[in-house]
């Protein structure tokens, strides 16, 4: 996918593979990973976490209002150009998959907390259905010439906010932070069996 850096940006393509690395080493068990870690390094990540220093995981929680709003506004857009929906069916219309995007950006969070590539993953995945949908639902607009593009407008600057906050350097070492602490708690698992 050669277009994926030019979507998503340079440095969360290396974050993404770099992930996939180390998640295909972690499955087949390569002791080589225990070359890369130090008892000491495993130790301190064994500590409890309130004597860890602060992280701050401010870019990953700015990415879940910014996918909120672009889903929304796409969303709204979506059932504006379906007439005659009754109010009741209008609203569960909103609210349920509303819900359903909810669900999936904590569960995408939580797993990128515990140092999960799936997290990285589910965050591309929402990335490109939204990106795809904003242009698409845009496309169709100017073909047909109806409505307003403030809301498609909207959702595109939303998205390009999840652009930069992917490649920030918050982001980065958030994922990295997370991605290492859970490495020390496999390698430490690792050794206490090899001895």
């Amino acid at each position: 996918m050669r277009f994926l850096p030019l979507l998503t940006g340079s440095i969360f393509c290396e974050l993404l593979q770099h992930g996939r690395k180390t998640e295909s080493a972690i499955k087949s068990h390569d002791t080589h990973l225990l070359t890369h870690f130090t008892p000491a390094l495993e130790r301190y990540f064994s500590q409890q976490p309130g004597k860890f220093p602060q992280l701050n995981a401010l870019s990953v929680a700015t990415l879940l209002p910014l996918f909120l709003i672009a889903f929304a506004f796409n969303l709204l857009h979506f059932l504006h150009a379906l007439p005659g929906l009754s109010p009741p069916l209008h609203a569960l219309s909103f609210f349920v998959p509303s819900l359903i995007m909810i669900a999936a950006l904590l569960t995408t969070s939580a797993l990128l907390a515990r140092g999960f590539t799936m997290g990285l993953t589910g965050f591309l995945s929402l990335f490109l259905l939204l990106l795809a949908l904003t242009v698409l639902q845009g496309l169709h607009q100017l073909l047909a010439g109806t409505g307003r593009g403030w809301p498609l407008a909207i959702a595109a600057f939303a998205l390009l906010g999840c652009r930069i906050l992917f490649n920030s350097r918050g982001f980065v070492l958030f994922t990295i932070y997370c991605r290492t602490q859970r490495l020390s708690a496999v390698m430490r698992k690792m050794r206490l069996k090899s001895h």
